[in-house]
């Protein structure tokens, strides 16, 4: 079978910026700085994303429950007409943190608070903790639809702990996960796990 990891498109920022404050003048449309909606950037990239699947369409959506994965997703699903799966074990590895900063937004704006959280990160247990849930899932999914196309929406450490796993790496945080990209997978019926491709972004505008 073949699982297609790909990261959230670009979300909103978590720093009261214009789009942000727009929103909030609906209520219906209010949404929590831990968990952005996509920002107009990441709205196209988003619908990109389901062009590109389009050629080839997957048998399954699944989805992290985080709103930009979410969003990510429903463009493919509304698309190719299909329902989107959500499992809470695909949640990102910083899911609890009070806001959602990417760590492109540090490394644009401050290039040394960006290392010293990379560090920090990469040294925590939260990329452990993840790497269990997430490999337990991806597994699940792997193991019940032999022969099927699954796309799966999530998080850059989602893509980092899979990877790492099937690679034989011990580093848990290796590759810069660009937002919409996607990292193809193959596994056989003896669950013999391969990369086919990783970080594809040709397909984005």
């Amino acid at each position: 079978m073949e699982l297609i990891l790909i990261r959230h498109a670009h979300p909103r920022s978590g720093d009261g910026s214009h789009e942000q404050r727009e929103e909030k003048l609906g209520a219906a449309m209010h949404h929590s700085p831990a968990d952005p909606r996509l920002s107009s950037i990441g709205t196209r990239q988003a619908q990109a994303v389901a062009r590109w699947l389009a050629n080839r369409p997957p048998d399954r959506l699944v989805s992290s429950p985080a709103r930009r994965a979410r969003d990510t997703a429903q463009a493919t699903a509304v698309a190719l007409s299909m329902e989107v799966e959500i499992d809470d074990r695909l949640r990102d590895a910083n899911s609890s943190r009070e806001r959602y900063v990417a760590l492109e937004e540090d490394r644009a704006q401050n290039p040394e608070a960006y290392r010293r959280r990379l560090d920090a990160y990469r040294d925590s247990t939260q990329l452990a903790e993840a790497s269990m849930r997430v490999n337990a899932a991806l597994d699940e999914w792997t193991t019940n639809h032999p022969g099927l196309r699954v796309a799966v929406f999530c998080h850059g450490s989602v893509v980092n702990v899979y990877a790492a796993r099937v690679l034989g790496l011990t580093e848990l945080a290796f590759i810069d996960v660009g937002y919409a990209s996607a990292h193809r997978f193959m596994i056989s019926r003896d669950a013999i796990r391969s990369v086919k491709s990783l970080n594809e972004t040709a397909y984005l505008p």
